[in-house]
């Protein structure tokens, strides 16, 4: 599948920022990590919720020998982007200090505080999120396009990687008021399930999106709350950064059931009930607000980690 050039810039941009963030000194991150620490530009009550939701009380608190020394924190083969992003905060800390982490898409629970993408929303404690992986997740996208002048259609485009999926597609793949299918450079299904890549732009043009979980979270869900189009949701099991398990069915987006059987049953209800279904456009928007303040964001990834050093005692 070829990537579009915008797409190609934005990780030139990344590699090149963060190459630059590796060489730079520690010392430097230091000095800043106080003024960091005392900022009180933002409301702290919120801060404070968020860092709470991030790092719950840990059920393990003890340091264990496998850990990393972030001296030793050195770039992976495989796995930058997730590297690059943890690097931007733990160059802030003192080297001596330990963190454990895994990469990756996180769809367990772990026996000592571990540093993730991705957690079930039913977690443990152990699980502290931190926003990794955040080029391909947080990539919102303007949409100068109306719900009104949508298209009245279902979409959804993705790969299979459950039998949540698997369902949606085999249901509604050939159904007359959806446009869902599968992309994918495997062919493990029925050829009649796979449809045309459709870029998230493209997809903008429908009044109806859907977002399925794949491995953990949907990759979608970001940018469809915030966009004007709205979004069609199972509950969602995983969370990432954007605090997926506090989302409120119905109010942020439309809940449909794990068979999809009320598919168009909802669709049709909020066509005939537009001001119902903007109501929670607006919901969902306002929701995505809070994680576009670069500065904010910076804010609380440096306060979730110093917690973790505080949590695992090493202070």
């Amino acid at each position: 599948m070829k990537k579009p050039k915008k797409f190609k810039l934005d990780n030139f941009f990344f590699y090149s920022k963060n190459i630059i963030r590796l060489i730079t000194p520690n010392f430097f991150f230091s000095i800043w990590l106080k003024n960091w620490l005392k900022d009180t530009s933002f409301d702290q009550e919120m801060i404070s919720k968020r860092v709470s939701y991030y790092i719950s009380p840990l059920i393990n608190t003890k340091v264990q020998e496998d850990w990393i020394p972030l001296k030793e924190y050195k770039l992976p083969k495989k796995g930058s982007k997730y590297f690059f992003d943890l690097l931007k905060y733990v160059k802030y800390f003192s080297k001596n200090k330990k963190i454990k982490y895994k990469f990756g898409d996180v769809t367990k629970n772990f026996e000592v505080p571990t540093i993730v993408k991705s957690r079930p929303i039913n977690h443990n404690g152990n699980s502290v999120i931190m926003k990794l992986d955040a080029l391909r997740h947080f990539n919102f996208i303007a949409d100068d396009l109306n719900f009104k002048n949508k298209s009245d259609h279902i979409v959804w485009r993705g790969e299979i990687h459950n039998e949540n999926r698997k369902i949606l597609v085999q249901k509604f793949y050939d159904h007359p008021l959806c446009n869902i299918g599968i992309v994918s450079q495997y062919n493990r299904f029925p050829n009649e399930w796979s449809k045309d890549f459709k870029t998230p732009k493209e997809q903008l043009k429908y009044k109806f999106i859907i977002s399925a979980e794949g491995i953990d979270v949907a990759t979608n869900l970001k940018w469809i709350m915030g966009s004007n189009s709205l979004c069609f949701m199972p509950t969602p099991k995983y969370e990432t950064w954007f605090m997926e398990g506090k989302l409120i069915p119905n109010y942020h987006y439309v809940h449909l059931k794990d068979d999809y059987s009320d598919l168009i049953e909802k669709r049709n209800y909020y066509l005939e009930n537009e001001d119902k279904a903007l109501e929670i456009i607006k919901n969902a928007n306002h929701w995505v607000q809070q994680f576009q303040n670069k500065k904010l964001e910076k804010l609380i990834s440096i306060r979730v980690l110093q917690q973790y050093f505080e949590l695992t005692n090493q202070n």
